[in-house]
């Protein structure tokens, strides 16, 4: 004689949502996605451009012998240290 034990039956119900519900979710995931993804582009176009930004100066103090402290103006006259110490 066999032992059988009884197994019932499982049955898994499975929800789904409708097409369209479905469209709109993977369309605002890619929405965002490409968010992201322009985000971080602006991040690496920002520091790229604070580079490009910071050889400037540095090639600008070297031609002009600038030393620390010294300041250039908005309007491109140089303002030496010693001339800041006197105003």
């Amino acid at each position: 004689m066999t032992d059988i034990k009884e197994n019932p039956l499982q049955v898994q119900v499975v929800e789904k949502l409708a097409d369209a519900d479905k469209t709109t979710l993977d369309s605002i995931k890619l929405k965002r996605e490409l968010a992201l993804e322009r985000a971080k582009t602006a991040v690496a176009q920002s520091e790229s451009a604070q580079l490009a930004y910071d050889n400037v100066v540095l090639q600008l103090a070297m031609k002009y012998k600038l030393s620390d402290g010294d300041v250039i103006e908005d309007t491109g006259e140089i303002k030496r240290n010693s001339q800041l110490k006197k105003e």
